[in-house]
């Protein structure tokens, strides 16, 4: 099997076209079920009028009512992803985790919004990872910029969260709470022995010399010196980056910070007394803080709007303005392969597509408000093709539009592949990226099928049919072939980068390796362009497009989503064109009804309607800041 994250790579080939069946004459299942969903808008209607008298007066900014003083509750913990894509039905049915960009757009909102007063972050374990931590305390102190103030809370927190609170202007714990303060550790499971075990045995190959730690997992017994190198400088790399948040932040010099952590104390009172945190309290003493700050009652609850229901405020009632310059945003969140990828293409769990990415690409190019088109990668890698089927597409949209990559946790193999020929490239400073390599591991499952007393028989036609069919060893001669093969799929991959990033292929070489650098160091050796987030990636992409740097933009998501109507006449219809329109057509008889409006309005049924009206596109508002990432 080849490794996902630098298999080898085909010769370069432009992709196809989908197959387009020919045509099929209407169905009629298809016009019912549209006469049935007009008829079931109507009585979602009139139910919608029944709750809007319960419910009272609506809210200028959508669905959520928000009081004069309010705080904006962002509960973080557990799954972090750049981009959470709500398709169809799964709006609607499926519970999914908010996204970086998501709560990245509401700071941006709530710091204009005269409504909210401060942020409440209510912090869990956070599975992100340290790039995401940064883009996110990035948006908090951008968000403190605007006079408002952020209280941190948690009941444990360990160095990843505790990197995040930082940006609060108070850190509060219960008494005797974790506090993990003793340091960042990674550890290196290795599989061949107990693959021995099972009677499967492995040949390992691999192009450059650090190519790499998961490679060498599954090939080795133990890490060769080059990647316990590479692992001792990257670890070097990531804890520098914390104590000097720490020592920022809390302003505390960077050895005592390390001394700190060499105690390896695990309790919020010993954070307490070292000032690492401001307050040790318990919910109801924070709820007090909190309406301290906003002047409330003490009698009265304190009026948090949680961060779900901020996403249906509108950029405009916010108070953001609105302007006709867009910013082109693509994510590329997973392992990229060549095709639609998974069900969750843009922005799930899995693979994803080269097909959904290209066509985001070529949406962007095609609109005439967008000026400049951001790639958001999170990728440690994936099949050849499918890469450079997008970095093929890069390399020719660039050419009439700015293409900005924008790196967040992790842009290596073939997450650096798709980024390599843009027009720049922004990286965060713990983010992963380079590992300009390739391996493979090809496994004989010979003596398991012995263990098992399994007779495998096979026949071939051509001498070496069975070399990759697992059920042996390759020979001498077959190992050569094919680690040929894999060193000129290296040689291309050095020499793309090359061109990508204008050095000579010699150059390049010293760079390559299979070496992972993180932000700090990519951006030494020029593999990046500037460190940075989302915010100094936008200022980039207006700057190339010619945009004056004090124009107000807005970050347009660039993706085909389908929406339960269209789903459900998917049913019925296989041709998209067909299905688009009757669910254009459903959306202009709620419009004409004069439904839209109120719909939107409702709590659960403003999904619904979201979803029928035909402009279902995600824009996230932005602001002009700067951060200091030093």
């Amino acid at each position: 099997m080849t490794d996902s994250s630098g298999s080898h790579v085909p010769p370069s080939a432009p992709p196809t076209a989908p197959f387009s069946p020919p045509p099929r004459p209407p169905s009629r299942t298809g016009t019912w079920l549209l006469a049935l969903g007009c008829f079931g808008f109507l009585v979602l209607a009139g139910f919608a009028v029944v709750l809007l008298v319960v419910l009272g007066a609506k809210d200028g900014g959508g669905v959520t009512r928000i009081e004069d003083a309010a705080v904006l509750k962002v509960s973080l913990g557990g799954a972090l992803p750049d981009h959470t894509r709500r398709d169809g039905l799964e709006e609607l049915l499926e519970s999914k985790p908010m996204s970086v960009l998501e709560h990245r757009s509401n700071l941006k909102k709530a710091a204009v919004d005269k409504r909210i007063k401060g942020v409440l972050l209510k912090l869990e374990p956070i599975e992100g990872g340290w790039a995401k931590v940064e883009e996110l305390r990035a948006a908090l102190d951008a968000f403190k910029q605007s006079g408002k103030f952020v209280v941190a809370y948690a009941e444990y927190l360990t160095e990843k969260e505790y990197a995040l609170a930082l940006a609060a202007d108070t850190i509060i714990m219960p008494p005797d709470a974790p506090f993990e303060f003793n340091g960042i550790a990674a550890e290196v499971s290795h599989y061949p022995g107990l693959l021995e075990k099972l009677g499967i045995e492995v040949q390992y190959f691999r192009y450059g010399k650090y190519k790499s730690v998961s490679g060498e997992q599954y090939g080795r017994k133990a890490l060769t010196e080059p990647v316990k190198e590479m692992i001792e400088e990257n670890l070097n790399a990531v804890f520098g980056h914390f104590v000097d948040a720490v020592a920022k932040y809390r302003k505390l010099e960077p050895q005592a910070v390390r001394a700190l952590v060499d105690e390896g104390r695990l309790k919020a009172d010993w954070a307490k007394e070292q000032k690492l945190i401001d307050q040790l309290a318990y919910w109801d003493e924070v709820e007090a803080l909190l309406k301290d700050k906003l002047g409330s009652p003490k009698d009265k609850p304190v009026p948090f709007v949680s961060a779900g229901k901020y996403l249906d405020v509108s950029p405009s009632a916010a108070g953001l303005p609105d302007s006709p310059a867009r910013i082109g945003l693509v994510v590329s969140q997973g392992l990229i392969v060549a095709g639609a990828g998974g069900s969750d293409a843009l922005g799930g769990e899995g693979s994803q597509g080269s097909t959904p990415i290209i066509q985001a690409l070529r949406k962007g190019l095609e609109d005439d408000d967008v000026k400049a088109i951001i790639l958001r990668v999170d990728s440690p890698g994936g099949a050849g093709l499918g890469c450079d089927y997008v970095r093929r597409e890069i390399e020719q949209a660039k050419e009439k539009k700015p293409i900005i990559v924008s790196m967040s946790d992790v842009a290596a193999s073939g997450g650096y592949w798709v980024s390599m020929d843009a027009t720049a490239i922004v990286a965060h400073p713990t983010t992963a990226t380079g590992s300009i390599g390739i391996f493979a591991v090809v496994p004989s499952l010979a003596g398991t099928y012995e263990k098992l007393g399994l007779n495998n028989e096979v026949f071939r036609r051509g001498a070496h049919a069975d070399a990759l069919n697992g059920s042996r060893l390759m020979s001498p001669d077959e190992a050569k072939r094919f680690d040929d093969d894999l060193l000129a799929s290296y040689r291309r991959f050095v020499d793309l980068a090359a061109k990508g990033r204008k050095k000579t292929p010699e150059a390049m070489e010293a760079f390559a390796q299979g070496r992972t650098w993180y932000g700090t160091q990519a951006l030494e050796h020029g593999l990046i362009d500037k460190l940075g987030g989302m915010d100094e990636a936008i200022a980039l992409a207006k700057e190339k497009a010619g945009l004056p740097a004090d124009t107000f933009v807005a970050l347009k998501l660039l993706e085909k989503r389908r929406t339960w109507v269209e789903e459900l006449l998917q049913g019925a219809r296989r041709d998209d064109d067909e299905v688009r329109s009757d669910s254009v057509l459903l959306g202009r008889v709620v419009d004409a009804a004069g439904l839209g409006p109120l719909l939107r309005q409702v709590p659960v049924l403003g999904a619904f309607a979201r979803q029928a009206i035909v402009d279902r596109q995600t824009t996230f508002p932005l602001m002009e800041t700067k951060v200091d990432w030093r």
